[in-house]
């Protein structure tokens, strides 16, 4: 009787633990999975840190922003050149803001809120021409950190030589610039625009301060590369591997255009995770150059998913995004 008591009392204990860890797994936030809550905890809000945004637009109105973007506001467009609103376009039988730039935003936002916000707005027609530009302004601003949350080739083929020497000098100018890898859901070599994207970032005169970000996904219990996400692949010596590491993209929550909220994913969602992460560890370490924020970032990503499997780095890359980690690294420097 009493065997039979103990019995039942242990299973009961084991299923209240195994219900403890699946709540844990079920209700984890973007937030909670690269571990920003221990940073808050820290009093680390980015403040210090600024952050130039290259984007299709931006809602500056919207009331969880307004006192996030900086004064310098930028267009490429020659005759809109503080213009930064969201465009507009069309889909599902309507006219719609597009607010990718203003989603991009609130994610960075959201972990470093005391983050300054610098606009550019990638304005018109003007193709590659408009990128150079809005390279050149980034370059040229006191942003530390540059978000790219589009693609980045007028043609959607490779980078052209006039914007990929536009990034080298973004780099060499002292910036961390961190692109989202793309939603074809193919390897980065497979495709002529993210091949070009890992050759420049293994170019000499990058530095080692560029990053590609892919996207992962907690669903149903289970972290996993997002159905959608580019991913490293196994290229030659892990070529497309080195600079890649993966954040939440899938289903985020974030500003949008009219002062509202809504979901969206992407690759685009996971390149300003990664950026604000970014924010808040350059305030906890300001002497940190771009290539060590870099390099602190890729080499204290996750190698083990929340469930305690290995993280392929043909999926992964370096891991996935942990501040927690990344903070105690820093410590050691």
């Amino acid at each position: 009787m009493i065997f039979r008591f103990l019995y039942k009392l242990c299973c009961l204990f084991i299923l209240i633990a195994i219900g403890q860890k699946m709540w844990q797994h079920f209700s984890l936030s973007p937030e909670g999975v690269v571990e920003a809550p221990h940073a808050h905890a820290l009093h680390l809000n980015g403040k210090g840190v600024v952050v130039a945004v290259l984007d299709g637009g931006f809602d500056s109105s919207h009331h969880a922003l307004q006192e996030k973007f900086s004064l310098y506001r930028y267009n490429t467009s020659m005759d809109r050149t503080q213009d930064v609103s969201e465009p507009l376009v069309f889909e599902n039988g309507a006219y719609n803001f597009e607010s990718h730039g203003t989603h991009v935003s609130g994610i960075i936002s959201n972990l470093a809120p005391k983050a300054e916000i610098i606009p550019i707005k990638l304005g018109g027609f003007g193709g590659d021409q408009a990128f150079v530009k809005a390279l050149r302004i980034a370059a040229t601003s006191n942003a530390h950190v540059v978000n790219i949350s589009m693609r980045l080739s007028h043609t959607g083929r490779e980078l052209s030589p006039n914007v990929r020497e536009a990034l080298l000098k973004l780099a060499q100018a002292g910036k961390l610039i961190v692109i989202a890898a793309g939603n074809e859901k193919s390897s980065l070599m497979s495709h002529a625009y993210t091949r070009s994207l890992v050759e420049l970032a293994h170019d000499p005169l990058m530095g080692g301060r560029l990053l590609l970000a892919g996207a992962s996904s907690y669903t149903n219990g289970k972290e996993v590369l997002a159905e959608f996400s580019n991913y490293p692949g196994k290229s030659a010596l892990g070529m497309a591997q080195t600079y890649f590491i993966t954040a939440p993209g899938d289903n985020i929550t974030s500003t949008i255009a009219g002062g509202l909220f809504g979901e969206k994913s992407g690759t685009s969602m996971a390149a300003p995770m990664v950026v604000g992460a970014a924010c808040l560890l350059k305030q906890a370490f300001p002497s940190l150059s771009a290539e060590a924020l870099a390099r602190l970032l890729l080499t204290s990503a996750r190698k083990m998913s929340l469930e305690g499997r290995d993280l392929p780095q043909a999926q992964f890359g370096a891991g996935v995004l942990n501040l927690k980690s990344a903070l105690e690294a820093g410590r050691a420097l």
